[in-house]
């Protein structure tokens, strides 16, 4: 209510807040049009800003994004280590794979609709289609190290599960996990209610066992 009346009213922004304004007005249109649809002006007329601010902050839309990863992807990698971190090791020190597949899809779930963090879901789902190099690296720079990091967990806890088997179901699982925070509503209306997304503790419990017999799968 504070931002909208300080925007409304026409006050100088206190020292910082456009920079915050642009960025929760960007999280919201990036994740409902592409990147490349939205325009610096949608930006600005979104945010209560000028132009010029968002050029002085950030440069480009690009810069914008990069800022929304820095603080989202940053929180959801910190949350995945440290289910990681708390999992006891065998002797052998693997763990066991179950709880390393439930450490890495649990934080994209732990979200309420139209919060923050569902809005950078929907981003990362619509993003991770969409067929620029910059937008590859941002994705990269947020997230390559923390998933190799498990593709190495995973090859510890499946005895003989080769490196490009395991890049490969690593791969199927991301895919399978953006598209479940994608929110498209498509499985509820394919099984007529009988499967529903939204309800979390079931959509982690399936997704886990389903990739946990595909990784011990020959």
């Amino acid at each position: 209510m504070a931002r909208q009346q300080l925007q409304t009213q026409g006050a100088r922004l206190p020292h910082g807040m456009a920079r915050e304004l642009i960025v929760d007005a960007a999280e919201v249109l990036f994740s409902e049009a592409n990147l490349e649809t939205v325009s610096f002006r949608d930006l600005a007329r979104k945010a209560g800003v000028s132009l010029s601010a968002i050029h002085y902050h950030f440069g480009s839309k690009e810069g914008v994004l990069a800022e929304i990863f820095a603080r989202h992807a940053a929180h959801l990698v910190e949350r995945r280590v440290e289910l990681l971190r708390a999992i006891p090791r065998s002797e052998d020190g693997a763990l066991p794979l179950e709880r390393i597949i439930d450490a890495f899809i649990r934080p994209a779930f732990e979200t309420t609709r139209g919060d923050r963090n569902d809005l950078f879901n929907r981003l990362l789902a619509r993003l991770s289609i969409e067929p620029s190099d910059v937008v590859r690296e941002i994705i990269s720079e947020a997230f390559d190290e923390n998933d190799l990091l498990f593709i190495e967990e995973i090859r510890r806890a499946v005895a003989g599960l080769s490196r490009d088997d395991a890049h490969w179901r690593f791969h199927f699982l991301v895919g399978s996990m953006i598209y479940a925070m994608s929110g498209s509503g498509q499985l509820s209306g394919l099984s007529g209610g009988l499967c529903d997304v939204s309800n979390t503790d079931v959509a982690m419990a399936k997704m886990t066992s389903a990739f946990v017999a595909l990784f011990e799968a020959p």
